[in-house]
């Protein structure tokens, strides 16, 4: 296969893989939002018991460096079925060539979403 059909199909596998991340998250809630009104918790909304959890990575390289990437996921207390996912990147290799070369030509999708600062 060649570089260009390789990016191609990876682009189109992962816009499919996201949304149907997407919705099975959308039907994860719903699922927990029924749980919540059939055991009666409501004030005004029904709200649901999760559980969240989140990591800022290190590297261990000799010394102690902090990681350009972290990530956090919340989860339905009763379906453990996962309602949210949080990625965050400080760096985006893409981004960085492209910016270098001061030429944007092409809708690139970048994977920099978060200040280094």
């Amino acid at each position: 296969m060649s570089k260009k059909t390789y990016i191609q199909y990876r682009k189109i596998v992962l816009d499919e893989f996201e949304k149907t991340a997407i919705k099975s998250m959308k039907m994860a809630e719903q699922l927990e939002k029924q749980l919540a009104l059939e055991r009666n918790e409501i004030n005004n909304r029904a709200y649901i018991i999760i559980v969240a959890d989140g990591s800022w990575t290190k590297k261990l390289y000799g010394t102690a460096y902090n990681s350009l990437f972290g990530a956090g996921v919340i989860i339905g207390y009763r379906t453990k079925k996962v309602l949210f996912v949080g990625i965050r990147n400080k760096f985006c290799t893409i981004y960085h060539i492209w910016q270098n070369k001061k030429v944007l030509k092409q809708k690139i999708k970048y994977y920099k979403n978060f200040d280094r600062n």
